[in-house]
């Protein structure tokens, strides 16, 4: 008899803390409903108490997937009250979308962080979808803010701070059995920015694997193994990717470089002369080709600016503008032909113009070459903005040319025709 007494007190203490727990999720679930009604953030943290004071263990709480999903709520509306408040605290900004920047980066992100953990806890224990309206536009509501906290803390350069968001962004999308291919690429490169090469690799592993980003991603991807110091690595994915995407003009000139600097330059050049052999009245393979020299002749570092010219510049210069030039004669609609060779021939003029104000020894003959380009880039410039009279670089090339030429009638019609683009005409 005393055996079932015992059982009988046990099942009681079982008993009343899952009632204590219940009251505790109800208080909860008042509280923040009381927040909502008044906006008064004692209710909120009234709420956040409530709900803290529940186990969620299955074993103790009735409806475990409930109690995630008030806590979902409850964590998400603290974030939101506290990311409203950093934006009314700016009074002096008028610039909305300013104002918004400001509060993501300046908004703690863990309750956040603890309403999406709480959200997708739910969702993994709602085996019948009951609490679906809770957890799914949460998620929604979450998705958005990580996003846009990420992309404020990696305009700042803050990659470190901006990663895991954007992770947590691509989790929620996960969670449906979903490959989020925007996020994991603005994560890869938070990674790589941060030097963080082994997330980096990784992410753009999986990237390359869904065929996003196409060559750019096999490129980044080829980075990463390079300045994290694997050289095997580097050098055989920029070969894996250019045999998925042949004609990418970076993969090619990333492995015509490569191939230059173990000294098989002639390997590299046979390598370009046969691709245009095997289509030789291809219009885009000619400009790849092109492009390719052009980016020879014109290096550029790592953030995109220019490099010292190569000792064979002329050379490969007059190739780029070979491959243009018949990449126009077979479609003299192509625009990234035309305006390319008319950037070639201007960036010539620039090249020869400094040459001409150095130091070098034959610094001389360059003052009667500079201004010999600058025809040439007018001409082809002139056609690419016949093809897209409204693209704004092409006219700013233009305008840029025309200046060097001392051109006053063109410069006038150019900068009119700028004013009336900016104006929407």
């Amino acid at each position: 008899m005393k055996k079932f007494a015992n059982v009988f007190i046990a099942v009681c203490i079982g008993a009343g803390a899952l009632n204590a727990q219940t009251s505790s999720r109800t208080d909860a679930y008042m509280a923040l409903k009381n927040y909502k009604e008044g906006k008064d953030r004692s209710d909120l943290l009234k709420a956040k108490a409530a709900i803290d004071a529940v186990n969620p263990d299955p074993a103790v709480t009735k409806d475990p997937a409930k109690t995630w999903a008030y806590r979902g709520n409850i964590y998400l509306a603290l974030y939101q009250d506290d990311f409203s408040s950093k934006i009314a605290s700016h009074k002096d900004v008028t610039d909305p979308g300013k104002k918004s920047s400001m509060a993501y980066l300046e908004t703690p992100t863990a309750y956040l962080v603890e309403s999406v953990n709480s959200y997708l806890k739910s969702k993994s224990l709602d085996s019948k979808q009951v609490y679906t309206d809770d957890y799914t536009p949460g998620l929604g509501n979450c998705y958005f803010y990580l996003q846009n906290a990420g992309i404020s803390h990696y305009n700042q350069k803050q990659y470190a701070d901006a990663l895991p968001l954007f992770e947590m962004a691509a989790d929620i999308v996960a969670s449906d059995k979903k490959f989020d291919t925007l996020n994991t690429s603005n994560a890869a490169g938070c990674a790589y920015n941060a030097k963080i090469y082994d997330k980096a690799a990784a992410d753009y592993k999986r990237l390359t694997d869904a065929g996003y980003g196409k060559g750019n991603t096999w490129m980044m991807l080829g980075r990463v193994y390079a300045e994290s110091g694997d050289s095997a690595k580097y050098i055989a994915t920029i070969s894996e990717g250019l045999k998925k995407y042949p004609n990418d003009a970076d993969l090619l000139t990333e492995d015509v470089n490569i191939k230059m600097k173990n000294g098989q330059a002639t390997a590299a050049i046979d390598e370009l002369n046969a691709l245009v052999a095997q289509r030789p009245n291809d219009s885009q393979l000619n400009f790849v080709v092109g492009n390719v020299y052009d980016r020879i002749a014109n290096p550029t570092t790592a953030d995109g600016k220019q490099a010292a010219k190569p000792k064979n510049y002329e050379e490969m210069l007059n190739k780029a503008a070979d491959y243009y030039r018949k990449s126009i004669e077979l479609d003299a609609k192509n625009f990234d032909a035309n305006y390319n060779l008319g950037v070639l021939y201007y960036n010539q003029s620039v090249e020869y113009y400094n040459r001409s104000q150095s130091s070098i020894t034959d610094a001389a003959k360059y003052k009667d070459l500079w201004e010999k380009p600058l025809p040439d880039a007018a001409k082809y410039l002139e056609a690419a903005h016949a093809i897209q009279p409204k693209d704004m670089t092409t006219l700013l090339a233009l305008k840029a040319c025309y200046s060097q030429m001392s051109d006053n009638d063109n410069y006038t019609r150019i900068k009119e025709e700028i004013k009336k683009v900016q104006a929407g005409q």
